[in-house]
């Protein structure tokens, strides 16, 4: 991997895109929940080569992206210009990550992983603050279950979570939906499978 600290530095680097380049289905959900209006902000973490980012912006948002990958922001920002959209895309790590805005939808995809231990705390905590009034959230993690084999690909960063771990972050936030899911995946050509949790969770304005 020549000390990168993801695989997909270098799966990135192909000229075809990994993951393609049609968005996550999830993506309508947030859409259904929030319509596109002008000045409205996205936020992609991990948005690897940015098919979904770029997608929220065809869709009318004004959109942030940022991934580990040197080679994902690249590709993003080309796909960006085929698309005929403008995105703010750069490099950065979703440990450390800072930002001034606020933003209405927030999500990632297969990010969260990615996560040190003694930052997760601190990470919400951020994605909080940065979320707006009645802004959305959408995350996803992989989960550990015993009758299910560490995935081929794995990353030597990753940290696989518990059932629960996720969707314990937002027990004040109004849940518009919640699932856990096992599914079958080919990402390194060798099929093999996932458990993942995923939520969909609404800041609300807190009574005083």
């Amino acid at each position: 991997m020549d000390n990168y600290r993801t695989q997909y530095e270098k799966l990135y680097e192909a000229d075809d895109y990994y993951w393609g380049t049609e968005p996550a289905d999830f993506l309508e959900r947030l859409i259904n929940l929030k319509r596109p209006r002008p000045g409205m902000k996205v936020l992609d973490i991990g948005c690897g080569e940015g098919k979904d980012a770029v997608y929220m912006a065809k869709r009318g948002y004004t959109v942030t992206a940022f991934d580990l990958t040197e080679s994902g922001i690249a590709k993003t920002k080309r796909l960006a210009e085929k698309m005929g959209v403008r995105i703010k895309a750069y490099v950065d790590d979703i440990n450390t990550f800072e930002t001034d805005e606020r933003f209405d939808i927030i999500y990632s995809s297969g990010t969260l992983q990615y996560l040190y231990e003694d930052k997760i705390a601190g990470f919400f905590e951020k994605i909080e603050k940065i979320t707006n009034p009645h802004g959305l959230n959408y995350f996803n993690v992989f989960v550990e279950k015993p009758f299910i084999a560490e995935a081929p690909d794995w990353d030597k960063e990753e940290k696989i979570w518990k059932t629960g771990d996720l969707f314990s972050r937002y027990t004040d936030w109004k849940i518009h939906y919640i699932n856990e899911s096992i599914f079958q995946c080919s990402s390194s050509e060798v099929p093999h499978f996932h458990c993942m949790d995923s939520i969909l969770a609404e800041k609300m304005i807190y009574r005083k």
